[in-house]
């Protein structure tokens, strides 16, 4: 009977107590879907983007934190209003909500790069809502910031920052909660990124990495320092030390479908060796025109350079890979543990435009990169010096 009693009597503690071990609930919320498709190309809309993105980001919670409930608004492409969104997680007594997005202004293609949202807090009218968003908003811009660093480490220079907004899924959900809008769709080289096997896969990543640094400083309650350091830095910096998930789980660029050479660069073309110390250089082909083609050292290091990113791969190609044969020249550049693969270089930008046309055909993830000497720097700010 004695025995029964302390049993009876843990039963009732850890009822009592069950808050603390409940598991934690995270929602993650494709943007649009079904009759709303969110912004569209003519090939691309920003439906089917999302949800791909949102399914990767799962998959690689699912992998590496398995103790999380993890709840998806949609899990494929069916159509899911505004409020029942909110109405989800708010059933769920989630922990978290995040809604994955893509930018677009179609006035403004030059516009580039990430930016992240959480609630503003002076248009919220409701009492109920202002008491539970006093609580949370804190949490929720620091997973903003937290999403903008990581995506800056994976080498998306553009950061437009974390900002407040007046959005209707951060301002009716009752956790802390961020819009992330992952690129733009109305910029070239962010369609390009975005649309690709390989920047899906990698804006997945650090959205995955950012969601371990906010479970990892909420747990340890260091999250007020945390913040502190990424407004003082503005999303670059965060003082953390943390085991993220490697680039090994970004799959290889795909091998291309065809084999069709590539015409030797034109004689306005320029090589872009400054970009690295030791560059590997792809086989140069037989009826190349190499000799027309201008040094690097006649390029000041004023004017910005436009380079068609092929491949991004863990170890660098060989020269004689057959994934660069026709191609000439390829310079390598190392990005944190990856290396980025570049393709020529000019000053002209319609005519980087032109030859990523071209090389498309045999890389299709192909985009435009620009450098100032030796520093990436987005095309927007490359256009805007070129004028």
């Amino acid at each position: 009977m004695k025995r029964l009693s302390v049993l009876l009597f843990l039963c009732f503690s850890l009822l009592a107590g069950g808050k603390t071990l409940r598991p934690l609930v995270w929602v993650l919320d494709a943007g649009h879907g079904g009759k709303d498709t969110g912004t569209e190309t003519r090939k691309y809309k920003e439906k089917d983007i999302t949800l791909e993105i949102t399914k990767q980001v799962a998959a690689l919670i699912r992998k590496n934190k398995p103790g999380i409930k993890l709840i998806l608004t949609r899990e494929k492409d069916k159509f899911v209003s505004l409020d029942e969104r909110c109405q989800i997680a708010n059933r769920a007594n989630a922990d978290l909500f995040l809604s994955i997005h893509v930018n677009a202004v179609e006035k403004k293609p030059l516009l580039s790069g990430t930016e992240t949202f959480y609630a503003d807090t002076r248009f919220i009218k409701e009492a109920v809502l202002q008491s539970s968003h006093a609580k949370t908003i804190d949490r929720s811009e620091l997973l903003a910031w937290l999403l903008q660093k990581n995506y800056y480490e994976a080498g998306r220079k553009a950061n437009r920052g974390a900002k407040p907004e007046r959005l209707y899924v951060l301002s009716h959900t009752m956790m802390p909660a961020a819009l992330t809008e992952v690129g733009f769709l109305s910029n070239i080289d962010d369609e390009a990124y975005v649309t690709s096997k390989r920047g899906q896969a990698e804006i997945a990543l650090s959205i995955y990495n950012a969601l371990a640094e906010y479970y990892q400083t909420t747990q340890a309650k260091t999250h007020m320092k945390t913040l502190a350091r990424l407004r003082s830095s503005n999303g670059r910096s965060s003082g953390l030390k943390v085991e993220k998930a490697k680039p090994a789980d970004v799959p290889p660029a795909e091998k291309p479908k065809t084999e069709k050479p590539k015409p030797a660069p034109e004689k306005n073309d320029v090589l872009l060796a400054e970009a690295t110390t030791t560059p590997e250089i792809a086989a140069e082909p037989a009826d190349s025109t190499a000799e027309e083609v201008k040094p690097t050292e006649a390029i000041s290091p004023s004017v910005p350079v436009f380079s068609i990113q092929i491949v991004a791969v863990s170890t660098e190609l060989r020269s004689d890979d057959e994934r660069l044969q026709g191609l000439f020249p390829v310079t390598f550049v190392k990005s944190g543990n990856m290396f980025k693969g570049l393709y020529g270089g000019t000053t002209d930008y319609q005519q980087a435009r032109k030859t990523l046309a071209e090389i498309r055909e045999k890389f299709p993830d192909a985009f435009i990169v620009a450098y100032l000497g030796e520093e990436p720097i987005t095309t927007a700010r490359a256009l805007e010096l070129t004028r």
